[in-house]
């Protein structure tokens, strides 16, 4: 109980920075776990979360380190005429539900992060209260077959059309943004395209703006 304390603790200026101050964060992988707001597919008290994005992640989806792979991805925000991003998969999650949804996953493997609020006027007017916007979606059937799909896990609290959904080459979700947050289930980092590094350094500079707008703290 001790350890889980102090790994709460050390989380604790993370959830100041983005739930509270509401600064711009960008997590990939791993990081896109930790800033979402449920994540299963773990033991209770043996995942932390930040939190900031209101999605369910699935960790590991794509399976173990030597089924990581790489696949071209159509990220429209960058623009509708950009030609397709790499996207380098390293036993990646994946947003299976936008929230609030109905869980359906025993609680012994989901973990949600804690509730925080905005520190004050400006930081509830940068608060975006709508819904998650997704960024990039992956379709079946371009990928090797792996172990953890979500149509294919007889265990998982997934529901017959989710399944069905699935199987019939429907989206799911590897990129998304909500507010001041944004998460990947991929490495833009590890390839040599900046375009998405660009375009996060655009929003930064908007937030700032903005900040100076409202006449808050930069």
């Amino acid at each position: 109980m001790a350890l889980i304390a102090e790994r709460s603790n050390l989380l604790e200026p993370l959830r100041e920075f983005v739930k509270v101050s509401r600064r711009p964060t960008w997590g990939t992988c791993a990081g896109m776990i930790l800033l979402s707001e449920s994540a299963n597919r773990t033991k209770q008290g043996g995942q932390e979360l930040i939190g900031g994005l209101d999605v369910r992640v699935n960790r590991n989806h794509f399976g173990r380190q030597v089924e990581s792979f790489s696949t071209p991805l159509k990220l429209e925000f960058l623009g509708e005429t950009e030609e397709p991003f790499m996207g380098v998969f390293i036993r990646a999650p994946v947003v299976e539900a936008l929230l609030p949804a109905q869980k359906g996953v025993p609680e012994t493997e989901e973990v949600h992060a804690p509730s925080k609020q905005p520190r004050g006027k400006v930081e509830a007017q940068l608060m975006d209260e709508g819904k998650v916007e997704v960024l990039a979606e992956l379709r079946r059937g371009v990928l090797p077959k792996v172990g953890l799909d979500k149509a294919d896990r007889p265990t998982e609290g997934v529901s017959d059309s989710e399944r069905t959904r699935e199987r019939a080459g429907d989206a799911r979700v590897v990129a998304v943004r909500q507010g001041n947050v944004v998460g990947t289930s991929f490495h833009p980092e590890l390839t040599g395209d900046v375009r998405m590094h660009r375009w996060w350094l655009e929003k930064v500079m908007e937030d700032l703006a903005k900040r100076e707008r409202l006449g808050g703290e930069v």
